[in-house]
């Protein structure tokens, strides 16, 4: 695997993938849920996503052994990288700059072999809230505002820490160009410092809180084989609008069909209603490029188009419902298994509005297996909070 940059929603593997993103959603849920339950299985990696910003890969530069700091941008074609605070200025201003000054000053003593990302989670950016009536030590890195209480163990640490910052990935590699990225950071990787509060993003399921009920793998088991059934009932039309989308662009309407809902923060309505929301989505995308065209006949290309878009929908009536239908319990089976990991947590999240906090759940996870990962969200909450909350650094 190279660099670590992007990583896509479990649905949406669908739209990206066909039929074969399907079935490796589907492998990646039952390997969760097996390792959730102790059951063994495929071998696969947890990681929780923190709400951290910016991303920060530090450590040990092959080329000279010296340390480094940057942001995403050390594998960019012109790389930044800073082993000076006079890289820092050259390279960074503002808020960015002062984050990363702190870094190179504190992260030395943490990461003194190998090269490790991150989120950052806060430098001199903590306050101390009373909510609920209780006293927190608190961080807002980008949406989620972290909590940690004042007189707690883990309250204390991060009141006198300089910094905070959470792994996810480290990297092997004979030069910062050719680095190979590896997902899942253990707590031997780096060196725990009074100045710095850093933890690992690998799940840690303490007291096995995580794991399925009977009756809640009943429910997984049900609601996943649905899932199947529904994949399999797409025929070849899944592969078709991936394969073949180019013209109509079908796996892209379809996910900003459905990116709609998670922004709006609203359920999406039933199969045959969605069905129908779907051509209308279309057709109001479609209205918007034909305007934007200046000639006649571009005009009418634009609308013809629209018309064999159209055409193909009506004719695959079925397969596209079931599209539909897979997308949806996918959903539906990655958020159990979602709501069980988020019982597992060392630290509350709250989410900043205009009368206070209210509490929310984690960003969410990310699942490893065979090289690959996907996100696990509930993006009823966590991606309408993304789209709509303002962020919390420069």
């Amino acid at each position: 695997m190279g660099v670590n940059k992007h990583l896509e929603h479990l649905e949406d593997l669908i739209l990206l993938e066909g039929k074969r993103g399907g079935e490796k959603a589907i492998e990646a849920l039952k390997s969760v849920a097996k390792t959730l339950s102790g059951a063994g299985g495929p071998s696969v990696k947890i990681t929780t996503k923190w709400d951290g910003a910016p991303a920060i890969v530090c450590g040990i530069d092959p080329a000279d052994g010296k340390f480094f700091v940057g942001t995403k941008s050390v594998f960019a074609q012109n790389p930044k990288v800073c082993k000076t605070q006079s890289d820092v200025q050259k390279f960074y201003d503002g808020v960015l700059a002062s984050k990363l000054s702190y870094c190179l000053r504190y992260l030395p003593s943490v990461v003194d072999k190998g090269v490790l990302q991150g989120d950052l989670l806060f430098t001199n950016d903590k306050a101390t809230k009373n909510i609920d009536g209780k006293t927190y030590i608190t961080f807002r890195p980008n949406t989620i505002t972290y909590a940690a209480e004042q007189n707690s163990e883990i309250g204390r640490e991060i009141g006198s820490a300089s910094m905070g910052i959470v792994f996810h990935t480290s990297y092997s590699g004979t030069s910062l160009s050719n680095l190979q990225a590896s997902f899942g950071v253990p707590l031997s990787a780096f060196n725990k410092t009074p100045q710095v509060w850093a933890t690992t993003a690998s799940f840690q399921d303490v007291g096995n809180v995580a794991a399925l009920n009977g009756a809640e793998r009943k429910q997984f088991e049900n609601t996943l084989r649905m899932t199947e059934g529904s994949l399999k009932k797409t025929g070849v039309l899944l592969n078709k609008i991936h394969t073949g989308g180019k013209a109509l662009q079908l796996d892209t309407e379809f996910k900003k069909y459905f990116n709609s809902f998670f922004r709006g923060g609203k359920n999406m309505p039933p199969v045959n209603v969605s069905y129908v929301a779907f051509m209308k989505h279309l057709g109001n995308e479609y209205n918007k490029a034909i305007s934007k065209n200046k000639t006649l006949e571009a005009q009418a290309n634009k609308a013809f188009k629209y018309v064999e878009a159209i055409d193909f929908i009506t004719a695959n009536e079925q397969e596209m419902k079931m599209i539909i239908a897979t997308y949806m319990n996918l959903i539906n089976s990655k958020n159990i298994l979602v709501n069980k990991m988020n019982q597992v947590a060392s630290l509350r999240t709250f989410v900043e509005t205009g009368d206070g906090y209210k509490v929310t759940n984690p960003e969410g996870y990310v699942a490893i297996s065979g090289g690959e990962a996907v996100k696990l969200i509930d993006r009823l909450e966590f991606s309408n909070l993304n789209f709509n909350v303002p962020k919390n650094w420069g």
